[in-house]
């Protein structure tokens, strides 16, 4: 396959129609973009007549397919069409400038052996976030089904992670990046046949950054620049996602991990006692807003 020193970056829609045009027409501007590919995954959002860039290009796909598949349709049209070296992925809610863009590609073009890169990043209003991921532990997957334990492993992770990139010599090597946004070499992509389609959402990265591994490739953060991740989370707000977390966490032991019948045993246990603690935690939680809200 011809592939040329491009960029391109997808855009994934899903309900976020001010946002995708928004970020679509800013990207156009940087110099360091040559394409964008905006895949709607059959929202209810209209773009017609929204894209008047020559770089912008907008799929509407039939089917609500998930994270993964959905940039797959962009992804491949970025680099089997128009030949891309390096893609990216970024979703409607990020905030980041050209140069972002810049010093990826000039980390891929220094480091040969590099897939995957991201840059610090900040949440909602600057907040201290993760700044990647971890290959899971039996242990800790366990103790991440209650909120107690939960929240005493985010926090450490918080603190220990931010200290690690700040620190770093403008480049640390990690397990998996955070899924917002990232640059992907298109090389990698082509052998690894792609991102995994197997989950709907959530626990992707880690899949992908595992698949990096197997095939020789390493995953980078960069603290040289940043990006905002302008996404407000509110606790106990999504069930659905502390479910489909756990299921793909699953999904992720059973490509890359042998876990024994007493392993599973304890995991499956723990994830089903700790759906039902998240839902009776997200009804309490939800009843006594109502109540401060009606005083």
């Amino acid at each position: 396959m011809k592939i040329e020193s491009k960029c391109g970056v997808v855009i994934l829609n899903y309900n976020s129609h001010d946002l995708t045009v928004a970020l679509a027409n800013k990207i156009a501007t940087f110099r360091s973009v040559d394409e964008i590919c905006v895949v709607d995954n059959c929202s209810k959002d209209n773009f017609d007549n929204d894209f008047n860039n020559e770089k912008i290009f907008y799929i509407k796909n039939n089917v609500n397919s998930g994270y993964s598949a959905g940039n797959n349709i962009g992804l491949r049209y970025l680099i089997e069409k128009k030949h891309c070296k390096y893609v990216y992925i970024a979703n409607p809610d990020t905030i980041f400038e050209d140069s972002a863009i810049s010093k990826i590609e000039e980390t891929f073009e220094e480091y040969p052996d590099i897939a995957i890169v991201s840059t610090k990043r900040f949440g909602h209003n600057n907040t201290a976030i993760h700044q990647y991921f971890e290959f899971p532990k039996i242990g800790n997957s366990i103790r991440s089904c209650f909120f107690i334990t939960r929240r005493k492993i985010e926090r450490t992770k918080l603190c220990e992670q931010n200290k690690k990139v700040d620190k770093s010599n403008g480049i640390i090597f990690v397990d998996a990046v955070p899924g917002a946004f990232f640059g992907i070499r298109s090389e990698f992509l082509i052998k690894n046949n792609y991102l995994f389609e197997g989950i709907f959402l959530y626990g992707e990265e880690i899949i992908l950054g595992h698949q990096a591994l197997n095939l020789g490739y390493k995953s980078a953060i960069i603290n040289t620049s940043s990006y905002v991740h302008d996404h407000k989370q509110l606790r106990f707000n999504n069930r659905k996602m502390f479910w489909r977390d756990r299921m793909s966490l699953k999904i992720y032991y059973q490509m890359f991990e042998h876990l024994t019948i007493w392993q599973w045993f304890l995991l499956n246990t723990a994830i089903i006692l700790g759906t039902f603690e998240y839902n009776c935690e997200y009804i309490l939680y939800n009843l006594f807003k109502t109540i401060n809200n009606k005083r």
